[in-house]
């Protein structure tokens, strides 16, 4: 038996981590992380592109996903989902440095 991938993240070890610690993020981390990730994808992607796929996406309120409680993380996450392959593994690499800025210092 073969294992089948289900989620759109999953051949991408590094982002499905990054998206983990997402999930597992406090709330005011989470939004933080959302907002920068939106920048990058504008500034690396193109705005023009980003926004047009945002109006692409359709509206997933009442959704099953764990980041569909917050409308800015499911925005950003379907943004992420509908960018371009080359663009997946750099924002793995940004999430994670988002998410260990944050961390507190000893």
């Amino acid at each position: 038996m073969s294992y089948q991938l289900c989620r759109w993240y999953d051949p991408y070890p590094r982002l499905a981590f990054a998206l983990k610690l997402l999930y597992l993020a406090p709330g005011a981390v989470q939004a933080r992380a959302s907002r920068e990730l939106q920048r990058f994808i504008e500034e690396q992607w193109g705005a023009s592109h980003a926004r047009k796929a945002l109006q692409e996406i359709k509206a997933t309120s009442g959704g099953k996903r764990w980041y569909d409680e917050d409308p800015e993380t499911a925005q950003t996450v379907e943004l992420l989902k509908n960018s371009p392959e080359f663009l997946k593994s750099r924002v793995a690499d940004t999430l994670l440095e988002i998410l260990a800025s944050d961390q507190p210092q000893p």
